[in-house]
């Protein structure tokens, strides 16, 4: 089956990306109305968002794979339109700081339960394409980011986080009833007697070390996500400030990883995955890009320099990603995924300090640290590229 062909793909992605747009839109106006208690407050609405993101993910993968995984989806959807709902209501007289945490934690929850399920829902439409079909949920879910926060410090002068919320609530409800009208042709069935949890899961981790090619998936992932998300997040605002840089300058800088990464998903979505030289050589772009920035203190070449990161880690996902879903037995889809994406943030918590420890002696001596780190990636990556046939053609 062909990406046109695939039957209700287009208006699920269509709601999901207003849905990301009009989440992304809420939680900038969050943020903003954080940081208006002060650094701490902010900083604490963000971590009691981010914490049920690394610990209940594998939760929601068990979840997922039991009761179905569009039905995992809607429910999450369902109640994430009745707490924005409630807090566009309870925010119209102004949102004490204690509603914004609330907001916060209940949103990574919701996120947490939801996202396995999400990071399959494109391999239940078939494997034809599938490579181009998670590329095009990238880009345009990438794009709603991207353009969320600045619709939001517009919305925010014309009716605050009311309005903001009251959008969000509307997107959610767009996508829930684009869920329950959306037939997969290729939806499991919810196996609900399986055990306890822990049983679940050790089932999953067994079934992952025995699949080729998923193990080497889950290592590189882990690689990546322990050094881009840390320099792009800590180590580039801190090489910022030692250079002398304006807010406007390093967000500009910030933002070419963004630039990067989308133009490579739009390419994987017009043309379809990869080359495996090609994507091995990603995380050496991205290597190279961060050698640009540790030489280099000029604006244009930081531009430059996370550009190239994005693009390299673009190269390299948009190879990994479809080979492992494929990969994925039927029976624990949303499991698997939920391996994968606390792949993406669990490592993190920990990379986090470390790097920025680092940073704290000296910004160059966290770049070489991340620089070494993508490199390492490399052997992962040509396990994974050697397989059969590890991207299935398209039919």
């Amino acid at each position: 089956m062909s990406l046109i062909e695939g039957r209700g793909f287009r208006p699920w992605l269509a709601a999901s990306t207003v849905s990301v747009f009009g989440d992304s839109l809420t939680f900038f106006a969050i943020g903003w109305a954080a940081a208006g208690f002060g650094a701490d407050a902010a900083s604490l609405v963000l971590t009691v968002e981010g914490i049920p993101l690394a610990v209940l993910v594998l939760a929601g993968g068990v979840l997922a794979d039991r009761i179905g995984i569009r039905r995992t989806m809607a429910a999450c959807d369902a109640a994430m339109v009745l707490v924005m709902a409630a807090f566009a209501v309870g925010a119209i007289g102004g949102a004490e700081l204690w509603m914004l945490v609330a907001v916060g934690a209940l949103s990574g929850t919701l996120q947490a339960l939801r996202r396995p399920a999400e990071g399959v829902f494109p391999r239940l439409f078939g494997t034809g394409d599938l490579d181009r079909r998670m590329a095009l949920v990238a880009s345009a879910h990438q794009i709603a980011r991207t353009a969320g926060p600045a619709a939001g410090g517009f919305l925010i002068g014309l009716g605050g986080l009311p309005l903001t919320a009251g959008l969000d609530a509307a997107t959610f409800a767009l996508v829930l009833t684009a869920l329950l009208l959306v037939r997969p042709p290729h939806e499991p069935a919810p196996k609900p007697s399986e055990g306890s949890v822990w049983r679940s899961l050790v089932d999953a981790a067994r079934a992952a070390r025995h699949t080729a090619g998923v193990v080497p998936v889950l290592v590189a992932v882990t690689g990546l996500a322990v050094t881009v998300l840390p320099l792009v997040m800590l180590t580039l605002p801190l090489a910022g400030r030692e250079r002398g840089w304006t807010a406007a300058e390093t967000g500009l800088v910030s933002g070419a990883w963004v630039a990067g990464g989308l133009v490579m998903t739009l390419i994987v979505a017009r043309r379809g995955a990869p080359r495996a030289p090609v994507a091995v050589a990603g995380p050496v772009v991205a290597a190279a890009g961060v050698g640009v920035l540790a030489l280099f203190t000029e604006v244009w070449a930081g531009v430059l320099a996370i550009g190239l990161v994005g693009a390299g880690t673009t190269m390299l996902t948009t190879y990994l990603f479809p080979v492992y879903v494929t990969r994925t037995p039927p029976e624990m889809l949303a499991r698997f995924s939920s391996l994968i994406q606390l792949a993406q943030t669990g490592p993190v918590l920990i990379a986090t300090p470390l790097l920025g420890a680092a940073a704290g002696v000296d910004v160059r001596l966290a770049l070489v640290v991340i620089g070494a780190l993508l490199l390492a990636t490399v052997p992962a990556a040509i396990r994974v590229a050697k397989l059969p046939n590890p991207i299935p053609q398209r039919v």
